[in-house]
């Protein structure tokens, strides 16, 4: 008997014949398929162990026609087969299923027809194939794309490649061929604008994801685009003016040809006038009513017409409806004219049925456990479906930084319900860094990284899926030795609670001319999250302390009191609120941590410790960026005296970036060193402007002010030091963290031996 389905076939399948009988397909329906046999007609380009992966017949499962349908779908999605045939024979209670298969021809080779520009080798480096096997029609329409955008990025926009297979001498064997039209080279020279009178060529080159060509065009690309982008870039245009309520804004782009492949883009646009909205109005509504609606708006009755208002109008109506179980609420907005430059909106509202939350379905995770995703999921089966829940849980699968890609929708469940779709693509989360890099404070200092953003401590050997943080780091310098290792499991006991641990080891010359400072110990950590952007977090250290002096101090100075080796043993608890949009390079919101440290649960320390601190963005015109950077802190002793290494000091980057680390504070002068010793009271303030340069490049200036007082208790900022300076912020791929470089001049020194003149800093510019 057969069961057969070619292309033409559409996917339906055809009876089944026997060969041997007149068995027909039911009479095989329900038994258990004793053997399955792979069988090639033509050449066997695919292995057979690839066909039976893509196959859910398999030998001891149950014979169902259906089946063998949805196994010639898949593999004719797969692209892998031109035909499939399946064979059926009795074989003692059971049944023996054959397939035989027709494989795509196997790539032999790679061959170009059209290219001037480009070598046929760097072309077939380009399109990313491999040879040797039998290719997709998905993978060869990748590679069709990878070579546009290659010749894209060169400045041939209107590029266009096709393909033909090409038989070759051996059976079953081909030759691709990519057939190229190259185009015509163009380079953006100018973009003009035409007609436009209420709003600068500046304005409105910012909408435009084309830029002309300039002198760091080798770095962004820039005077490079493709046609594609053009439209686009076009509608951006228009919305921007219908943003601003110029709502019949016409705009069209050309090219002008200047000389050598060089364009200018002419931007011709009729504005237009300006349009207010007369009035707003809802459609029949049974959920709501229109008073609860409208306090929401953010386009109302005599406010200037603005798209981009409207859209997010629409966007929160169907949250209110989504937040209450209505999946599928559309909201259509109507604009009629209400007299000249007027118009009038009304939304109609197609409410849909209510429904509750079926299965949670996840897909996609090789790597990361269900757990981990299904508890960044608030939809539970049984709740009412809330679409608001769904961004929820894109945004937060997408902040753990395990995935490239996130889609989370909904879809039919059973009657009242919708199954809740979460597929996720999975990209690598781990990563090793070994090298030498530079540091302000010992010039050359060799580190080792290891990091494991999905580690699983119980997955021996693999150590990935858990979704708990792993880092181990070492760095070795002139001045220093760190290392340091830690494990953080956020979601300890299976709540919302990060229980993380470290131990670590610093070694310490930098911090003075006089001392060395070694920290060993360990740290627990218990972090509780109180909202979307508050939380608090309680943790325990206990670490030994040694300070070892060098043998020239002199007899009256107060650091001899300081060495010996100390045992700290300090519980802090912070509170912490963040609204930043970014810890990368916030360009909005804010930041507050409160914190209070006591040490002297045991040990040999016994001191207290308030801090206060907080960051506040701006995001100005021009993507330029405004900060407030502050902090006031004191510490105390409640058994004695307060050791140098609990004491407060300013001075570097970060801090005060015009006097050198750590070299602001109360002196030793009695004493003859003149070294820094540290006060028990401080503040600080720095504001910072920054400007793009390119996309991975920003100019800053800074201002920066702060005081070190010798008493705890003390704010007064009676000896005020400050600062001002430039500096440049890079993104540069070889870091995930930006790096600040700095020159700044003191100001202001109450202390004339703190001002030692300009200074360079540079690290790591990353907020916590």
């Amino acid at each position: 008997m057969t069961h057969r389905l070619g292309r033409a076939a559409a996917y339906s399948s055809l009876a089944l014949l026997s060969v041997a009988g007149e068995l027909k397909a039911q009479d095989f329906e329900g038994k258990t398929i004793s053997e399955l046999s792979i069988q090639y007609r033509g050449a066997k380009t695919v292995d057979e162990a690839r066909i039976r992966n893509l196959m859910n017949t398999k030998a001891g499962s149950t014979y169902r026609a259906e089946g063998l349908d949805n196994d010639i779908r898949t593999l004719f999605a797969s692209g892998l087969v031109d035909d499939v045939r399946f064979l059926a024979e009795p074989s003692g209670a059971g049944v023996k299923v054959i397939a035989e298969v027709t494989t795509r021809p196997e790539l032999v080779g790679v061959g170009f027809v059209g290219n001037t520009v480009f070598k046929d080798q760097k072309l077939a480096k380009e399109s990313k194939l491999k040879t040797g096997s039998a290719l997709s029609d998905e993978q060869i329409l990748e590679a069709r794309r990878n070579i546009e955008k290659y010749y894209q990025g060169y400045g041939y926009p209107d590029v266009s490649v096709t393909h033909r297979t090409q038989p070759t001498s051996r059976e079953g064997a081909s030759d691709l061929i990519f057939v190229i039209d190259e185009g015509q080279k163009n380079e953006v020279r100018k973009i003009r604008f035409n007609g436009n009178n209420n709003f600068t060529a500046s304005e409105l080159r910012k909408e435009m994801k084309t830029k002309e060509k300039g002198w760091f065009s080798w770095l962004t690309k820039s005077g490079r685009f493709e046609s594609t982008q053009l439209d686009t870039d076009q509608e951006a245009i228009s919305d921007y003016y219908q943003s601003k309520g110029y709502l019949r804004v016409q705009v069209d782009v050309t090219r002008e040809p200047v000389s050598d492949g060089r364009v200018d883009l002419v931007v011709n646009i009729n504005e237009g006038d300006k349009y207010t909205v007369n009035g707003v109005s809802f459609g029949k509504m049974s959920v709501f009513q229109s008073d609860e609606l409208y306090p929401a708006l953010t386009l109302n009755s005599n406010s200037a017409y603005s798209s981009k208002k409207m859209r997010d109008d629409v966007t929160m109506i169907r949250s209110y409806y989504g937040s209450r179980g209505y999946a599928d609420v559309v909201v259509d907005p109507h604009i009629t004219d209400a007299g000249p430059n007027r118009v009038n909106i009304h939304y109609k509202i197609t409410e849909g049925s209510r429904y509750r939350v079926g299965k949670v379905n996840i897909e996609g995770n090789t790597k990361t456990k269900d757990k981990v995703i299904r508890r960044e999921v608030p939809l539970k089966p049984g709740d009412w479906f809330n679409s608001v829940e769904l961004d929820t849980t894109k945004a937060r699968l997408e902040n753990l930084q395990y995935f490239s890609e996130v889609q989370a929708s909904g879809s039919p469940g059973g009657s009242g319900y919708r199954d809740v779709n979460v597929l996720v693509e999975e990209k690598a989360t781990g990563s090793v860094g070994v090298g030498l890099g530079f540091s302000s404070i010992d010039s050359v200092v060799g580190f080792l990284n290891l990091e494991q953003s999905n580690f699983d401590l119980f997955n021996p050997w693999n150590f990935t899926g858990g979704g708990q943080r792993f880092a181990m780091n070492l760095r070795l310098g002139s001045e220093r030795t760190d290392f340091s290792m830690s494990l953080v499991e956020p979601w300890f006991m299976d709540k919302q609670l990060a229980l993380g641990g470290e131990l670590f080891y610093r070694q310490s010359t930098y911090f003075s001319d006089f001392f060395e400072q070694t920290n060993v110990g360990a740290a627990v950590s218990l972090r509780k999250p109180l909202g979307n952007r508050s939380s608090l977090k309680f943790e325990y250290r206990l670490e030994q302390v040694e300070i070892d002096l060098e043998n020239n101090i002199p007899a009256a100075s107060l650091l001899n009191g300081e060495e010996g080796d100390f045992l700290r043993s300090a519980l802090s608890a912070n509170y912490i609120y963040d609204s930043r949009d970014s810890t990368l390079l916030p360009r909005s919101g804010h930041k507050f941590d409160a914190g209070l440290t006591v040490a002297g649960l045991g040990g040999d320390v016994e001191t207290f410790t308030i801090s206060l601190q907080g960051q506040k963005y701006w995001n100005l015109k021009w993507d330029t960026i405004l900060s407030l950077n502050g902090e006031l802190a004191f510490v105390d002793g409640w058994g004695g005296d307060v050791p140098i290494f609990e004491r407060m000091f300013l001075g570097g980057g970060r801090t005060l970036r015009g006097f050198e680390f750590r070299d602001v504070g109360p002196r030793d002068v009695a004493g003859g060193t003149d070294e820094v010793i540290g006060g028990q009271s401080l503040g600080f303030l720095s504001v910072e402007y920054t400007v793009p340069i390119v996309e991975t490049v920003r100019a800053a200036v800074f201002y920066d002010m702060g005081f070190v007082n010798a008493g705890s208790w003390d704010p007064s900022p009676s000896d005020l030091y400050s600062d001002v300076g430039v500096g440049i912020r890079l993104k540069l791929p070889i870091s995930p963290l930006p790096l600040a470089l700095d020159y700044a001049i003191p100001v202001s020194s109450p202390d004339k031996e703190a001002d030692q003149g300009g200074q360079f800093n540079f690290y790591l510019n990353y907020q916590y």
